[in-house]
């Protein structure tokens, strides 16, 4: 179906979450003869560079505070003076005002991504308000099928119109012994070191405050050898600052702060830990496996799944210091078994979180729900 116009609505472009997923996807829907654009509620973040290479309108709504109560008319305006076939919102902004929008402007399709359908601070209104906007709209998409069945469960979304398409990157070569090498000594780690990088916002979602008591749970001797390696940058940097101080943690505690180069430095870690209380599908952990680094995980709804029922990586049975220090403990003595899981990971990786069949599942569903809001457009099509 070329010509269709889909335009993404989120708060910004500039991040290293769904905003990555959304700029990469853009230009490949593109090439497919989808007339795309996205609407940056709070600005893009975007340089002229950056908008140039994303080739497709990026509208900036501009709002600046909360106190800025003309947004909701001028974010129905922009939609509709695009004109779009699809709208398809991401994260908070996008959820509520994006989708509502959308229906005042009488779209005739409005997809929803759930990229933390297991967010733990969602307020009492919000619960409320959920069920009622995902029935009305044509499809919410997530991740993976655990997620799908909270989604039917908690919100009430027909369990047919939850359609799971799982992120996707473009796969890269395996990194040569010169390129790790080189990661090792940007990451700072010496040739004995074992380098356990955490990458992601310093905030609560993440829990960073679990990988210092789980490394303060180590025997001595394994201590000795571990180095803990914050990548990324937030509200709760200062007091994991503090504790790291307080677990006499210091001399094994790194902070590199927000990195544009994540990918490249991923090759000389020895794991991937990540500690979150929820997260979507997060493309961090995809970038560790195309990296060929074993992850260890606390259990979010997904991270089994994520990572082949643990076949590709270690998931905790409890997100507690010492269940996480038990998998440390493990991946610090079995190079063995951490270079399988490894292999593995990577060959999942590459074949099933590619951006290419993501870019052609969502391109697939837009044409399905478009015919099928046009064959009978009183009621949301179902997949």
């Amino acid at each position: 179906m070329s010509g269709m116009r889909v335009l993404h609505v989120i708060q910004s472009l500039k991040g290293s979450g769904a905003e990555t997923q959304i700029t990469t996807l853009l230009p490949r829907l593109r090439s497919r003869e989808v007339e795309v654009g996205a609407l940056s509620v709070y600005g893009s973040g975007l340089s002229v560079e950056e908008r140039e290479r994303l080739g497709c309108p990026v509208i900036d709504l501009g709002r600046r505070r909360r106190s800025d109560y003309s947004f909701p008319v001028r974010l129905v305006s922009e939609i509709r003076r695009f004109a779009p076939d699809v709208v398809h919102t991401h994260m908070h902004v996008g959820k509520y005002w994006g989708r509502m929008a959308a229906f005042a402007a009488r779209v005739p399709v409005v997809v929803h991504t759930e990229h933390n359908p297991c967010d733990a601070r969602r307020s009492a209104l919000e619960r409320t308000i959920d069920p009622l906007l995902s029935r009305r709209s044509s499809c919410v998409v997530t991740f993976l099928e655990e997620q799908r069945e909270v989604l039917a469960r908690v919100d009430g979304v027909p369990r047919e119109r939850v359609v799971i398409i799982p992120n996707g990157i473009e796969p890269w070569p395996l990194p040569t012994s010169v390129e790790r090498s080189a990661a090792r000594a940007n990451l700072g780690l010496r040739e004995w070191e074992f380098g356990i990088v955490v990458v992601g916002r310093l905030e609560f979602q993440k829990h960073q405050a679990l990988a210092l008591r789980a490394m303060a749970a180590l025997p001595a001797t394994q201590l000795e050898r571990a180095r803990l390696i914050f990548i990324g940058a937030g509200g709760d940097e200062a007091g994991l600052r503090a504790l790291a101080r307080e677990l006499a943690l210091n001399a094994f505690v790194r902070f590199l702060g927000r990195r544009g180069d994540v990918r490249e430095l991923l090759p000389g870690a020895d794991l991937m830990l990540m500690t979150s209380r929820f997260e979507g599908m997060p493309l961090a952990l995809i970038e560790a496996m195309l990296s060929a680094v074993p992850i260890v995980t606390t259990p979010w709804l997904g991270a089994r799944s994520m990572v082949g029922e643990g076949d590709c990586g270690v998931v905790t049975p409890a997100a507690e210091p010492q269940a996480v220090a038990s998998a440390l403990t493990w991946a610090l003595g079995d190079a063995e078994r951490r270079s399988a899981i490894a292999r593995r990971a990577r060959e999942r990786a590459a074949g099933i979180y590619n951006i290419h069949r993501m870019v052609e599942a969502h391109r697939t569903l837009y044409e399905r729900l478009l015919q099928a809001a046009r064959t009978s457009p009183a009621r949301v099509a179902s997949i």
